[in-house]
């Protein structure tokens, strides 16, 4: 059976190891034209979480001990927080995530998906923001991309949509307040 655990009850240099090797196995990206390009990805969209945000970090243990998943998010709105000022698309969804603040990253091993990890993941961050205080959550992703269906599944509707590096990208959120 797979735990959900805060970021904070298994940091270690093991868990950030496991929790790298997902990150680059599930990414979108595979393909890197430096050792830079690939650092500016991670710090990007997975360790600026863990530097600023680290109380919003979850993990799936599995039965063995092994991460199976990881969460990273945030409460901060991206369109006015200094941070993630290097993601253009979050000036145009600005008046989005006024509305829905917090956001997400959620990635699981190849083993441990269609397994119910990735709900309970976006579950525990939902009702730890909602005790923030938060009044909505939001992702983007591809516009049609496979991962659209599950958010959906889990109350995430589409909110808006632009173009980012000219590929379509969709932002899905959810409110809080009304749970």
């Amino acid at each position: 059976m797979t735990t959900i655990k805060p970021w904070a009850d298994v940091v270690s240099a093991e868990a950030m190891a496991a929790v790298e090797r997902i990150f680059f196995s599930a990414s979108g990206t595979q393909a890197f034209a430096s050792e830079e390009a690939r650092a500016a990805f991670k710090e990007r969209w997975f360790e600026r979480y863990l530097l600023h945000d680290a109380a919003h970090g979850f993990v799936a243990v599995g039965d063995g001990g092994a991460i199976e998943g990881y969460l990273v998010g945030s409460l901060d709105d991206p369109a006015r927080t200094p941070r993630f000022g290097d993601i253009e698309y979050f000036t145009f969804f600005s008046e989005i995530t006024a509305r829905y603040p917090a956001h997400l990253h959620v990635n699981l091993d190849a083993r441990a998906r269609s397994q119910g990890t990735g709900s309970a993941l976006v579950e525990a961050f939902c009702d730890h923001a909602r005790a923030a205080g938060s009044r909505g959550v939001h992702v983007v992703t591809g516009k049609y991309a496979r991962n659209t269906g599950f958010y959906e599944r889990l109350g995430f509707y589409e909110r808006g949509t632009t173009k980012s590096a000219g590929h379509a990208i969709v932002l899905l959120a959810r409110d809080l307040r009304t749970e």
